[in-house]
């Protein structure tokens, strides 16, 4: 009985997994602007570190969404040219890539980065405060893998700030832990996620009951407690005469 449950639970899961979307995620790129402000600053991050740890953040919002089977190909930035994205894929290309059965590619680029450290010294208290802030910009595409099209491409800048006080004694270069900056880079991975699972799969309401609304969003999606929506019905589609 137990192998029997077990089978099933099996099969139930593989056709579950079956039916979602395939996605491609290609390497996260840091722009060169991005990498030489990395090398010349006195900090621990490389350009390769930021793009592996977006990487899997972003791999990882993307499957906490639960509604795509993630391709993951490291050779995706090195095969797919500017022409690729214009006119879309070759069947050559396509197969090359494992990308046959594969419906949208998404790629996160990193576009600016400034990490800033401020400090203030308190000669009554003895102490300095250090206040960091740290702000990322990306931009997350989607494409139509068959055809290349561009579905969607957009931008955000993420910051966040720390502070702590110390004795001056203790330490006269006093910074914030680098937590802020894996704090600033999982804020940006979840954000692009929850993109590419709105442009995919807007969110729709699926039920209602009384004044409670069901809609087709749970956790890992961006959703939060005490967050005001905007509801709307489709309308009438309406044709641009010229276009």
């Amino acid at each position: 009985i137990r192998i029997l449950m077990l089978a099933g639970w099996l099969a139930t899961a593989f056709s579950a997994l079956a039916q979602r979307e395939t996605i491609a995620v290609a390497p996260v790129k840091v722009n060169s602007a991005v990498t030489a402000k990395l090398a010349n600053a006195r900090k621990s991050l490389s350009g390769e570190q930021m793009s592996q740890s977006l990487m899997e953040h972003f791999i990882h919002g993307i499957q906490a969404t639960r509604r795509f089977q993630v391709v993951v190909r490291s050779d995706l930035r090195e095969i797919l040219t500017d022409d690729d994205t214009a006119r879309g894929l070759s069947l050559e290309k396509q197969k090359a890539l494992n990308l046959a059965d594969t419906k949208y590619l998404t790629v996160l680029t990193v576009d600016d980065y400034e990490d800033q450290t401020q400090r203030l010294e308190q000669k009554i208290s003895n102490t300095t405060l250090t206040k960091r802030t740290i702000r990322l910009s990306l931009i997350t595409k989607i494409y139509e893998a068959s055809s290349g099209k561009l579905l969607e491409s957009t931008s955000k800048s993420i910051s966040s700030t720390d502070a702590q006080q110390t004795l001056n004694e203790a330490s006269n270069d006093a910074e914030v832990t680098d937590s802020l900056i894996r704090t600033v880079i999982k804020e940006s991975a979840d954000w692009a996620a929850t993109q590419v699972a709105d442009v995919i799969f807007p969110v729709k309401v699926i039920a209602k009951s009384d004044k409670t609304v069901t809609v087709n969003r749970g956790e890992g999606t961006g959703v939060a407690v005490d967050q005001v929506w905007r509801v709307f019905a489709v309308g009438k589609e309406l044709i641009d005469p010229d276009t």
